[in-house]
């Protein structure tokens, strides 16, 4: 792929914070590439992206210990070429619970099956509480070889983009977003991944309302959770 700061996607212009230059799908993934999301998106067409995302469990409803969070959507009928692309980097029309994102990073990092969350009101003894709930996993979201391949990805998004010095002594997958909301307001900020630990099995996300950057403030606050997490 080639970014030079914008591309056409059926006769409209989907827009890049920069010009990216020439890359491959993982410097597309690692530096958030609208122009390349965009023309995937357009691509795939809506009825592939909404069975994706109904399969990855982002369009669900979660009862962790007896609280109900939100489904998200995707709201494709009628789309054009443009607002497809615009869906693929997560504009148009979508939205996602940020309860639903961390358990798709569980399958992720549990090879395309992910774990049911539970809510644990306090820890009395280092280490991972031997709860049952935590054997219990989900239907399976994605393939392993599928979910080997985005984990490596994630990966690489930490060594080339957010910068692994943040993050020291951590085998960490993640990505992050930056989600607008309005041109009034600022976006908010996200970061998503899980730590690649037998010791510390950990998925996450991060939601900062109007933060601003993902990785940059989405980022820091997950670097400073995990590094205590790892430290208890």
């Amino acid at each position: 792929f080639t970014c030079t700061g914008s591309t056409v996607v059926g006769g409209e212009t989907i827009t890049c914070p920069f010009a990216h230059g020439e890359m491959d799908i993982n410097d597309a993934f690692a530096s958030s590439c609208n122009g390349v999301f965009a023309q995937l998106a357009d691509e795939l067409g809506a009825e592939t992206i909404a069975q994706y995302a109904k399969q990855a469990g982002l369009l669900d409803r979660y009862s962790v210990s007896g609280i109900s969070t939100a489904a998200g959507s995707v709201e494709l009928e009628g789309a054009t070429s443009a607002q497809l692309g615009w869906a693929g980097v997560g504009q148009y029309h979508d939205s996602v619970n940020p309860c639903a994102l961390m358990i798709y990073m569980g399958a992720i990092a549990n090879g395309g099956k992910a774990v049911q969350p539970t809510l644990i009101q306090k820890v009395v003894s280092p280490g991972l509480p031997a709860l049952p709930q935590f054997t219990h996993t989900t239907r399976r979201m994605i393939k392993a070889d599928t979910a080997q391949a985005m984990a490596d990805m994630m990966a690489n998004n930490v060594s080339a983009t957010y910068g692994t010095k943040r993050f020291s002594g951590m085998d960490l997958c993640a990505k992050s977003g930056t989600a607008e909301v309005g041109a009034d307001q600022k976006p908010h900020a996200w970061f998503a991944g899980f730590l690649r630990n037998e010791e510390a099995p950990y998925a996450f996300v991060v939601l900062v309302e109007n933060g601003g950057s993902g990785s940059e403030v989405a980022g820091t606050v997950a670097a400073k959770v995990l590094k205590a997490a790892l430290a208890s």
